[in-house]
């Protein structure tokens, strides 16, 4: 008896302790536009509308842009309606989050998707770590993001990580780094959004005196300046089609030559790259090359969205009121911390950090105050950049930029007849990156 009894109440090994089992699934679009396209919903969400951001991309004009979530647990598969317009019906009921415990079909306006759930369930690893250089977590989501990079970052494989904005790729990637056998490197960051197209060769791989008008001497490239360390390739999904044959190159012979020398510079370095798309669905749409996307993914991780994560915010939260203050033993008020906790988070971990941030800076717990930056600084005549001094210089830059786009392209489109292309040609930008900009736009606006 004594026996059967410690069998049945055996002790968990370490390694089941730290293998989460999870209920994936097959969907497969049945019926629609998209007939015959498939994907799998594995640790990470999968988002399935029209927008470009998705997971999965349907083509269907009833189909919202974000229009329904399917999220692996533990008990089944959850199906989250993201506020669509047309709704999500499982049978004949309209739904907004349910949980699927056996197969069934989804309809999407007049797309039918079939799932299959996997009975065997996902075994997810997840680390014993609750931080991973600056990035923390609890949540079994982040922690199985950590185990996955603990394990990169003790080879030299290139990864990608793909996730939303503001999730901390840049946190995750710098302690890639730091982990690595690279540390003592140099980190070297190139957000490839920013570069002007025809500034990016000369970005990443440098130039010899005189090769263009402005050349004065000769200047080494990211990857030279990478050398022996790492190089953190940010908003790689920016990256023009026509300068991803050359970085394609680059990673595969880590071999470059200057723009206007002859001579073949080697390099020892890791790169890391991140996105705020998904890169799948742009190489479907041959907006980005699939050979490159491949040398890019060795290891391929998706970051959860803070809003998947419940869990990290409040230890999150402490963390930046702690950096903040300067005081390593500050907590957060009840009322503050209830404030935070009953937040959808949007913006992700960057925009907590901004709430923190003005927290500490007016000690109110004032939504108004707190999640409408504007308020700080509302008066009659008040420049937009005023507050931002208040604000990481990143987020500062990105919020500019957005306003400068709002004010910018709608104008540009209009002035050039609605015509995409042609009001590509009179900004002087990629028609492709136009597209995207007006499609980001489109998806951000109440």
């Amino acid at each position: 008896m004594q026996d059967e009894d410690a069998k049945v109440t055996r002790k968990a090994t370490a390694s089941e302790l730290l293998t989460l089992r999870l209920v994936g699934a097959e969907v497969t679009v049945d019926v629609g536009p998209d007939a015959g396209r498939s994907c799998t919903v594995g640790p990470s969400s999968l988002v399935i509308g029209t927008g470009s951001g998705c997971d999965l991309c349907l083509s269907d004009r009833l189909v919202s842009r974000r229009h329904v979530e399917l999220r692996a647990e533990a008990d089944g598969l959850r199906v989250t309606d993201l506020g669509s317009l047309n709704g999500t019906r499982l049978g004949t009921s309209r739904v907004r989050d349910v949980l699927l415990t056996e197969d069934g079909a989804l309809a999407l306006g007049e797309t039918t998707l079939r799932v299959r759930l996997q009975r065997d369930g996902l075994g997810v690893s997840l680390s014993p770590r609750r931080s991973f250089g600056a990035a923390l977590a609890e949540s079994p989501g982040m922690r199985h993001v950590f185990d996955l990079l603990e394990k990169a970052a003790k080879n030299d494989v290139t990864v990608l990580l793909e996730g939303d904005s503001g999730t901390g790729k840049d946190v995750l990637a710098h302690a890639v780094h730091a982990e690595s056998s690279r540390r003592q490197g140099p980190f070297v960051v190139v957000d490839c959004g920013a570069i002007p197209e025809q500034l990016l060769e000369s970005e990443l791989f440098g130039h010899e005196k005189g090769a263009f008008t402005g050349a004065l001497q000769q200047r080494a490239g990211a990857f030279e300046q990478a050398h022996g360390g790492t190089l953190f390739l940010d908003e790689i999904g920016e990256l023009p089609l026509e300068a991803q044959p050359k970085l394609l190159r680059a990673l595969e012979s880590r071999a470059f030559r200057r723009v206007g020398g002859s001579q073949t510079v080697k390099v020892d370095v890791r790169v890391v790259a991140a996105t705020n798309r998904r890169l799948r669905e742009a190489v479907r749409r041959r907006e980005f090359r699939e050979d490159l996307f491949y040398r890019l993914a060795v290891v391929h991780v998706a970051v959860p969205r803070l809003a998947d994560r419940p869990e990290d915010v409040l230890p999150l939260a402490e963390s930046f009121l702690r950096r903040v203050t300067g005081d390593e033993r500050a907590v957060l008020p009840d009322d503050f911390a209830k404030l935070l906790s009953s937040y959808a988070w949007p913006g992700n971990a960057r925009e907590l950090r901004n709430v923190v941030e003005r927290f500490a800076t007016f000690d109110r717990a004032d939504p108004k105050l707190l999640f409408d930056p504007g308020a700080a600084t509302e008066r009659p005549g008040a420049a937009p950049f005023e507050g931002l001094e208040l604000l990481p210089y990143h987020e500062a830059k990105r919020r500019v930029l957005e306003l400068f786009h709002r004010a910018v392209l709608p104008r540009a489109l209009e002035r050039a007849g609605g015509s995409v292309p042609k009001a590509a040609e009179e900004l002087g930008l990629p028609r492709q990156s136009l597209y995207r900009m007006l499609n980001q736009l489109d998806e951000e606006s109440p």
